[in-house]
């Protein structure tokens, strides 16, 4: 999915706004397999939530000129990207298939459960052509309970809430939408489901693809990085789309390539017989990774040096088109 077919896809949602129906599931903490329960709430109050998050899908995406959307195995440091999940889906995150794929969700039970078992939101808006599933999990500051003492504007005075009740806001970590499953909030996804073991998983394969190469003098440094996030999802991107990879780049022309570019030189170590790279600081891992994955770039007419995260290839036809 490109940055324009998903803003496509929302637009249609908006603009059939009026037609769209909202309902809401909960996931609840202590479940071994939560399945969704869904919310029944108040008729009235529907209209205004959805256009509450409809709102937050415009300001979120669809309004973000400078949005990227990538793969999650493949992500950097960008800011204004939505990441595809292209890696093995938790458990938990399967729920939103079934709200969308069934119609016999039981009603969570408010005289049995209390609001503070809410782990995490479900919000479905669309119609028979068109929908959306948002999860927005739901942080313990965001639901009160009778062990606080709240009050409430009652007419001319303020009277005491006597129910738990729960806040509402606009954000939401991820988006499935069109047969795919979108991350808003990497940072956050990045402390739940697991997350960390399915990167370290798939950094196991980059691993192997550096190890085969033979350039680096003590390749046991790549496993104690995959225990860190950050690196290990730096390696399953190398491992998913690293271009010296694939192009089989001759370890010769990568050493030559690191004494030379104003970047590397110097801060990148060798071995004694200078055929083997020398990983030996914080700064050498990042560089390196950033090697492998080509973000050391040349202009062709300024011959000025450049680091960039954003590569998109033009082939033959492409610059033919614009000629």
């Amino acid at each position: 999915m490109t940055e324009e077919e998903l803003k496509t896809e929302l637009q249609a949602l908006y603009d059939n706004a009026d037609h769209l129906g909202i309902t809401m599931y909960a996931i609840l903490k202590g479940d071994d397999n939560p399945e969704p329960v869904k919310l029944d709430i108040d008729a009235d109050s529907l209209p205004s939530m959805k256009e509450l998050f409809l709102n937050s899908l415009r300001d979120n995406i669809t309004n973000r000129d400078d949005l990227s959307v990538l793969n999650l195995s493949s992500s950097d440091e960008r800011t204004s990207a939505v990441y595809i999940y292209d890696l093995d889906v938790p458990e938990e995150l399967s729920a939103m298939d079934t709200v969308t794929q069934s119609d016999n969700i039981p009603l969570l039970d408010l005289s049995d459960s209390q609001l503070s078992r809410v782990k995490a939101l479900l919000v479905e808006i669309g119609n028979n052509d068109n929908q959306v599933v948002l999860y927005k999990s739901m942080a313990s500051v965001n639901i009160f309970g009778r062990t606080s003492y709240f009050l409430g504007k009652h007419n001319h005075r303020l009277k005491r809430i006597e129910e738990d009740f729960m806040r509402i806001s606009s954000g939401f970590q991820m988006l499935k939408i069109a047969g795919e499953l979108l991350v808003v909030d990497l940072a956050s996804i990045e402390k739940s489901f697991g997350f960390h073991d399915v990167i370290k998983r798939e950094a196991e394969t980059g691993v192997t693809a550096i190890e085969e190469l033979a350039l680096l003098e003590d390749a046991s440094l790549l496993s104690e990085m995959i225990e860190e996030v950050k690196y290990a999802r730096k390696l399953t991107k190398v491992a998913k789309a690293s271009p010296v990879i694939k192009a089989s780049i001759d370890n010769q022309k990568i050493i030559s390539f690191c004494r030379s570019f104003p970047q590397l030189k110097g801060k990148i170590r060798f071995n004694e017989a200078g055929d083997q790279i020398r990983l030996d600081t914080k700064v050498s891992k990042d560089l390196f990774i950033k090697l492998l994955m080509d973000d050391f770039l040349t202009s062709e007419l300024t011959n000025y040096h450049y680091t960039s995260l954003a590569k998109d290839e033009v082939d033959d036809s492409e610059e033919e088109s614009t000629s």
